[in-house]
């Protein structure tokens, strides 16, 4: 399996919406002409047992894509963007992982420890499987998900752009038309899973 491995900057604005505005917004783009794909993603959380990476704004979790592709990313939340340090898992990495909560990936462990976190210390916390619509936009990417996770359901739209502010202009366009507006009071996948919201 080759491994293909990338630091990087994502640019991204969201907001929480219900189901019946989840099945509009779906059934608009799914009917338009846009290039689109329907993904699949299970996400497993992993953190300290007192949360550190969560209530520091940090995010590790490891991704299991259509059922075929396991990625491991850090995300680490900025004020203008956030840091993403993603690699592909081999299918050993994945497995010790799962079973033992070791990560081997040097420049994640390293980013750890630089945040103070000790990565022996870091366990599997839970999980959350979405059901992903993404658009592929003039300007922007859309996604378009549904959430499940500890018998919950929610949903939720993001914009990613080549801006933060941009992100968030585009998306306010996105969801006018809808009758919907950006609050200020998202909570990102991780934590709403983490802490049961």
């Amino acid at each position: 399996m080759e491994v293909n491995d990338n630091i990087n900057m994502e640019y991204e604005a969201r907001v929480m919406i219900n189901e019946e505005q989840y099945l509009n917004i779906r059934k608009h783009y799914l009917d338009s002409q846009y290039p689109k794909e329907e993904i699949v993603n299970e996400n497993f959380y992993f953190d300290t047992e007192d949360l550190k990476l969560t209530t520091s704004h940090k995010v590790l979790r490891m991704r299991k894509i259509n059922n075929s592709q396991f990625e491991l990313t850090l995300k680490i939340k900025g004020t203008n963007g956030d840091i993403e340090i993603n690699h592909k898992l081999t299918d050993k990495e994945k497995d010790i992982l799962l079973e033992n909560s070791i990560i081997s990936y040097p420049p994640i462990l390293n980013k750890l420890e630089e945040s103070g976190i000790d990565p022996s210390l870091i366990k599997y916390i839970t999980n959350l499987k979405t059901e992903r619509l993404e658009v592929r936009l003039e300007s922007c990417l859309l996604v378009i998900d549904k959430n499940y996770y500890r018998n919950k359901v929610d949903f939720n739209l993001e914009v990613e752009s080549s801006a933060k502010s941009l992100a968030k202009s585009q998306l306010e366009e996105i969801i006018k038309p809808f009758g919907l507006g950006i609050k200020k009071d998202y909570i990102n996948k991780a934590k709403r899973a983490i802490y049961n919201l």
